[in-house]
């Protein structure tokens, strides 16, 4: 006989089965459509529940907790605009490959197209960049068995398949009727929830004389010992990104990082590309790999191909990689002298005497500790720490938002970083980043977070400086394409009650940065240079190439 449910009997479902999954931490955004899971998820004390006004950044701070513990974190809201304003961090989730779940509370379907107050078409309104979508309601008669089956079937699309489907974002939809607060209608059912299956293939590496890895992306430091035995295996380089975990992590003669000055200019050049994670960040590297057939590059994964262009292959470990010949060293010390001549060149513009914003992230990088977090920001920071920072002998995860690449949602994403880890959370990004989500401070303060927040105040969207068409002489370049904003950091920072620090030299970084990342609370550094210098100076150091 088919049980009839109640919406808190429903709601007390829904907590079951992320129970179930050990699924801890939900945002829970204000309203009043939502309030029988509202109920139910703060009155189980396996839940860690925060709250948020704004729903554009809570989705971004609950992307944040999920990144840093590579497990689906959830984000609930009311009806109406406020399902909406989920998109931006759905669609980084989506092509970051985050595990994310968005319930969303609805009102029941009969009241859609009737000018009913705050009633708009919820159901699938992620469609593009969800791994999964359903819609329950109540007054469809769904059997108890099968809403378990659904929420099974979507939190599991969430956490993805090894060998299969990627982890991603999904999207649970549920219309509750009035009242909202009914009675609890007891409910049986032996949960059976589906379980996670493993799947790998063994590689065989084509022949080839000169091997190259290269990594982009990474979520996660799982696979950072497979990739150095690889090249060991291989005595092939590692073109390191600065956000595969690989190139901070710790130092080997296999790891490069200046790519970037010289990879135009290779006189031995691979022959077999070996890819980890997403594409990187340098647009001359993702060059490169674009001069290359689809039968000279392969990308190993954990999971099937999403949102990229290479064949993929899953293997397990180095074992399931088999080579049919001895690679010889030629590549591998052509591209070792390349880096040390880049490393020189450079190494003399990282002094005091030199302020630009590529020495400014060297010697903050160098004022990290062991398992400091890093989270760069857009735009400029996370292509300044590709090109000028290079391979260290520490442990530090870094983090962003290269899925969709915005600038929307950096300081909420950060912050959800930083409240689910133990060690410190720095955040580096630009001015224009900063004043778009400062909002999202408030949650840093309301919960009492600790997190630096590095500004580096060039005045405005200054990467639009750097691309070709800067140099038309366009009417009103500033005003529309760089935008600075004239609004005080330091009086930002006392309205959320954070610690402020401002400096305006090399010497003052490496003097005063110590004491001022190492406050607990709020902690916001802003570094004033001129971007102009910036420029003069890069354009020097490229000359010497």
């Amino acid at each position: 006989m088919k049980q009839e449910l109640s919406n808190t009997a429903l709601s007390n479902i829904i907590s079951d089965i992320l129970i179930h999954y050990k699924i801890e931490h939900i945002c829970i955004c204000p309203g009043s459509r939502n309030t029988p899971l509202t109920l139910s998820f703060t009155k189980n004390k396996k839940f860690k529940c925060t709250s948020y006004i704004d729903e554009r950044s809570a989705g971004f701070f609950i992307l944040g907790i999920a990144k840093s513990l590579n497990q689906p974190s959830v984000v609930l809201t009311t009806s109406g605009t406020s399902v909406a304003n989920l998109l931006p961090s759905i669609i980084e989730a989506d092509l970051s490959r985050t595990p994310m779940i968005a319930i969303t509370a609805d009102r029941p379907k009969s009241l859609l197209n009737t000018g009913e107050n705050q009633t708009i078409k919820q159901n699938n309104i992620f469609k593009n960049f969800i791994r999964d979508s359903i819609h329950i309601d109540l007054s469809d008669n769904n059997s108890i068995e099968n809403i378990y089956a659904q929420l099974d079937s979507a939190i599991n699309k969430s956490i993805g398949t090894i060998g299969k489907n990627s982890p991603g974002p999904v999207h649970i939809n549920i219309s509750f009727d009035e009242p909202l607060i009914d009675k609890n209608t007891s409910y049986e059912i032996d949960i059976n929830l589906s379980k996670k299956s493993k799947y790998y293939n063994n590689f065989m590496l084509p022949k080839c004389n000169y091997p190259i890895i290269i990594c982009g992306q990474l979520n996660t430091d799982s696979q950072s010992d497979m990739i150095i035995s690889l090249s060991e295996k291989l005595n092939c380089p590692i073109f390191a990104d600065p956000l595969s975990q690989l190139r901070f992590d710790k130092k080997h003669p296999h790891i490069f990082s200046y790519y970037d000055y010289y990879i135009e200019n290779l006189s031995i050049k691979p022959d077999y590309i070996i890819r980890f994670g997403s594409k990187p960040v340098s647009k001359k590297l993702n060059k490169f790999l674009n001069s290359y057939k689809n039968t000279q590059i392969i990308l190993l994964s954990e999971y099937a191909r999403y949102n990229d262009d290479s064949y993929v292959i899953t293997v397990k470990d180095i074992n399931g990689i088999e080579t049919l010949n001895q690679h010889n060293k030629n590549l591998l010390n052509h591209i070792t002298d390349l880096e040390h001549k880049s490393r020189k060149i450079l190494e003399k513009y990282c002094t005091n005497e030199y302020f630009f914003e590529g020495n400014i992230l060297y010697q903050l990088l160098n004022q990290f500790k062991n398992h400091d977090n890093l989270f760069i920001g857009n735009s400029l920071p996370v292509r300044t720490l590709e090109k000028f920072c290079p391979n260290l002998d520490k442990k530090i995860m870094v983090y962003s938002n290269r899925g969709a690449s915005g600038i929307d949602g950096l300081i909420a994403t950060a912050i959800g970083t930083a409240y689910s880890h133990t060690s410190k959370t720095t955040l580096i990004l630009g001015d224009i980043s900063f004043f778009y989500d400062s909002s999202s401070l408030l949650i840093a303060n309301k919960y009492k977070i600790d997190i630096n927040i590095i500004v580096i105040n060039n005045k405005g969207g200054q990467i639009f400086s750097k691309l070709p068409y800067a140099k038309n002489n366009i009417k009103d370049f500033e005003e529309f394409w760089t935008t600075p904003v004239d609004l005080s950091i330091e009086k930002i920072s006392q309205l959320y009650k954070a610690n402020y620090t401002v400096l305006n030299s090399i010497e003052k970084i490496n003097k005063g940065l110590k004491t001022a990342l190492r406050k607990s609370g709020i902690n916001i550094i802003e570094i004033l240079c001129d971007f102009n210098k910036t420029l003069e100076i890069e354009q020097k150091i490229e000359k010497e190439f």
